[in-house]
C-alpha cells in the first residue's frame, strides 16, 4: 500500500506523513499517539507497506488543516516505543515526495 494513493487535492492539506515508525506498529498506538488532535479512524489512517513489509511510515488525515497542524507542532520528534517520529505536512519536502504531490 502506498501514502500516495490515499492523497487528493481535498484531503492533502490536513493530511500527515509520520516516519520512524516501529514496523510492528498498530493503529491504535497511532491512534494514542495523537489523542487530543480530533477524531481519528481506521479509514483516516494507512500504515505504508511494501512487498507486503511495512515501512515505518504512515499516513493520517485530520479533520481540519488546523488539527493537523496542532499535532504536527506539539508532537514532532516525539516517541513510539523509543523511535523519534518525525511528522511531515503536505509544504515538506518528505511528503512532496512520498506522496508525488
Amino acid at each position: 500500500m502506498k501514502l500516495a494513493n490515499f492523497v487528493a487535492p481535498d484531503n492533502q492539506a490536513r493530511s500527515l506523513v509520520m516516519r520512524g515508525l516501529p514496523y510492528k506498529v498498530t493503529v491504535d498506538v497511532i491512534f494514542e499517539f495523537f489523542k487530543g488532535f480530533g477524531e481519528l479512524t481506521e479509514e483516516t489512517v494507512f500504515i505504508e507497506e511494501f512487498n507486503g513489509k511495512r515501512t515505518g511510515a504512515a499516513l493520517i488525515q485530520f479533520e481540519t488543516t488546523e488539527v493537523a497542524q496542532d499535532a504536527k507542532q506539539a508532537l514532532h520528534k516525539k516517541e513510539i516505543e523509543g523511535r523519534y517520529i518525525e511528522l511531515f505536512d503536505d509544504q515538506d519536502e518528505f511528503m512532496i515526495k512520498i506522496c508525488k504531490l
